[in-house]
């Protein structure tokens, strides 16, 4: 795929899974972290779609890192509907373990009151991109 700097951090990285209007996923090997751009996935169906990609990205970065790391920019990402969302949690329970990191950013209020309804223990929500980051690289 298309080797990028992610403009936020200067962080090197490649594009590894695209669709435009609804989500970038960047993998950034230097840090071990999954970059996610959201500003679709409002539906049940791109939810599915969504986690079928993104399934074998975490196994890989799983069997190189030994453990995921994402950084989700959400601040772009409509609000879904009960059903993407329930989709969301099902699949994040699915992919990721106790000792992962899932960092999400958000800009807004409704969406982060959603979020906090579907949120797993290794998931934690930002407002600050730079927060997100140093939590999510934290070593634990």
């Amino acid at each position: 795929m298309v080797a990028v700097t992610v403009p936020a951090s200067g962080v090197r990285g490649r594009v590894v899974a695209s669709i435009p209007g609804q989500y970038e996923v960047v993998r950034d090997d230097q840090r071990g972290v999954i970059r996610i751009s959201c500003t679709g996935l409002r539906l049940g169906e791109e939810v599915d779609r969504y986690l079928a990609v993104l399934e074998p990205i975490v196994a890989d970065m799983r069997a190189c890192h030994g453990r995921v790391r994402v950084l989700a920019d959400l601040r772009n990402a409509p609000i879904r509907t009960q059903e993407a969302a329930d989709k969301m949690r099902a699949g994040n329970l699915r992919l990721y373990r106790t000792g992962d990191r899932i960092a999400l950013i958000v800009e807004s209020s409704l969406l982060k009151m959603q979020l906090r309804r579907t949120l797993v223990e290794y998931q934690n929500i930002f407002v600050s991109p730079n927060a997100a980051e140093t939590w999510v690289t934290a070593d634990v």
